[in-house]
């Protein structure tokens, strides 16, 4: 029984243990395709969509500006003004403050090659000099064959804000150079639109110059301070990044803070990088949520089945131990557990000299009373016997079915007289029970079979033996009597 009962323990255990690993395996294996499918998902699809959604915003954002400086430095009126010998400085300003105000930017100018000087909507800002280190940007444009230009400065109009000035050469139909014209865009600004694109689409956007220098950044530490190319992780990277001049760039790099995934966009209007940054920790916090999740539910299930099955397989073992122990129809023990407890009881007494009795018991005339009322009542008369006569037993007594109609009790620590008392007891009892049969009731008497171990080398089946033969007696004699082995062999 134990051995099957053990056996049982390690099959359930086993099961447990294959429900959570199932459970583990199953969550993270799906967290793995999860993970996967976001990464190539970022690669293939989020990232150069959510690129070429902001590159065209960015364009529109900046193309505007650059076609108003185009315009500006197209425009008759600001040549003729200028050919005439800048004279009205009336003119030239309200000119820029209706340009400023039209279009909603932070400054419009026009940097006068002939004079050298800056005018604002504001009036004439100073005189550029060579000596003056602001001052350099003119020069270096000035000096390069392009038409127009991005600039990032501060705008000395607005308190050194720092802004992103739109260059636009003026010359002549000739050819000949007259000076700069354009407008400014406040940094500050353009980073609260950087600052909307992230919330939006959730990624990091910023804009690098061609050499990796930050150029516009939702953190305005890093414009102009910080470079791709020394840039914690990013720095492995950067030549890549500052070569990719045709189409969508998609690169990945690791830095202290995990997975970067980044699509990179070169905008030849402006020679700049437009970076959009997305990380990775971030797109899998759902998956990880999951993962997590599923595992505390299947380990839930695996807990509230493991109880289930415990419990039905505890309630299981117990009805296998009363199958196993007990006979069935009267719910005493069976011959074959009352034989392990005498034994153990037998091997006490002898050990330490103890007395033991031994009855064994017969309903009279019971095959009569199958043969005249059936099975049925008479099974009824052998569960109402066993239940009386269990009623007359100790605590340390055992009391079992041994076979048909015969029961069979056990008296640890009891004397011959202390059982022959036991057994008028039992006597009594079983003539009291009542089983009614068509309006009348069925007498019921018992004969029994007294015997004790006197403390020499009897063995199990002797005192069976006695017990047997002294019953035999009973029945030999009359029924419904207690014989004893003792006095039948004097």
């Amino acid at each position: 029984m134990n051995l099957i009962i053990n056996k049982r323990k390690r099959i359930l255990i086993l099961l447990i243990v294959i429900l959570i690993v199932g459970f583990t395996t199953t969550s993270v294996l799906s967290y793995l395709v999860s993970r996967d499918y976001v990464k190539s998902s970022a690669i293939t699809q989020t990232l150069p969509l959510i690129s070429d959604n902001i590159y065209s915003t960015i364009e529109a954002d900046f193309m505007d500006p650059i076609n108003v400086s185009s315009l500006m430095a197209n425009d008759t009126f600001l040549i003729n003004w200028i050919t005439a010998g800048e004279k009205n400085i009336d003119d030239i300003t309200d000119y820029l403050r209706r340009i400023k105000e039209k279009y909603d930017y932070d400054s419009a100018f026009y940097v006068s090659d002939v004079t050298g000087n800056y005018y604002t909507a504001d009036g004439i800002l100073k005189t550029i000099s060579l000596q003056n280190s602001h001052d350099i940007w003119y020069f270096r444009f000035k000096g390069l064959d392009k038409g127009y230009d991005l600039d990032l400065d501060t705008d000395e109009a607005s308190n050194g804000m720092m802004t992103v000035f739109i260059n636009h050469r003026l010359e002549t139909s000739s050819g000949e150079f007259l000076g700069v014209t354009g407008v400014g865009l406040h940094v500050a600004d353009i980073g609260d639109r950087l600052r909307n694109y992230q919330k939006r689409f959730e990624h990091l956007i910023y804009l690098i110059n061609s050499e990796g220098i930050i150029q516009v950044h939702p953190d305005e530490s890093l414009i102009e301070n910080a470079s791709i190319t020394n840039m914690d992780g990013i720095s492995a990277i950067s030549s890549e990044i500052l070569a990719t001049k045709d189409g969508v760039g998609i690169f990945e790099y690791t830095d202290s803070q995990g997975v970067k995934d980044i699509s990179v966009r070169y905008i030849p209007e402006f020679y700049w990088f437009l970076i959009v940054e997305k990380d990775e920790g971030g797109s899998l916090v759902t998956a990880r949520n999951a993962l997590f999740r599923n595992i505390f539910i299947g380990l839930v299930i695996t807990g509230i089945t493991s109880i289930l099955m415990i419990t039905i397989i505890r309630n299981y073992n117990e009805q296998l131990e009363q199958l196993a122990t007990h006979d069935q129809l009267t719910g005493l023990l069976n011959r074959r557990t009352f034989n392990i407890l005498l034994k153990q009881n037998l091997a006490s007494a002898k050990r330490y000299h103890n007395p033991l009795s031994l009855l064994f018991i017969d309903v009279d005339d019971f095959k009569s009373i199958n043969d005249q009322y059936g099975h049925t009542i008479g099974d009824e008369v052998l569960q109402k016997m066993a239940a009386a006569m269990a009623l007359e037993m100790r605590q340390d007594d055992v009391i079992a079915r041994w076979g048909g109609e015969e029961f069979i009790v056990m008296f640890p620590n009891t004397t011959h007289e202390q059982a022959a008392v036991a057994a008028r007891r039992i006597k009594d009892a079983a003539e009291s029970i009542e089983v009614e049969v068509i309006k009348r009731e069925i007498v019921c008497t018992v004969s029994i079979g007294l015997t004790a171990y006197n403390g020499l080398s009897e063995i199990i089946p002797d005192l069976l033996k006695q017990a047997d033969e002294a019953l035999y007696e009973s029945k030999v004699n009359g029924k419904n009597k207690i014989t004893s082995y003792q006095e039948i062999k004097k």
